[in-house]
């Protein structure tokens, strides 16, 4: 079995004192060279889908929501975020 990486442990806290309010934040904590190979992703088609937060599947990213031990509800609203500001033109990582 693969040990899970420590890092995944400072989002939690971080989310729920509402330190970190977007899913693009999360990659300031946890290298998305980790979380793509967690995944089983190639870290190039990630950095796709780190752009383009839509194009994630669900299961993709509740897996992420896993490894972080956060709800589907909280990632979904992280995503929400992103998407968000995405379809504004604003920055993504704000």
């Amino acid at each position: 079995m693969i040990k899970r990486d420590d890092r995944y442990d400072v989002i939690k806290p971080m989310v729920e004192s509402g330190q970190l309010v977007s899913f693009n934040q999360i990659f300031k904590y946890i290298p998305k060279t980790i979380v793509a190979k967690d995944l089983g992703k190639k870290v190039d088609r990630f950095n796709v889908l780190m752009n383009h937060v839509d194009e994630f599947t669900l299961r993709e990213l509740f897996r992420i929501g896993h490894f972080c031990k956060i709800d589907d509800w909280t990632i979904l609203k992280l995503i929400m975020y992103d998407h968000q500001h995405s379809k504004n033109g604003h920055d993504r990582s704000t």
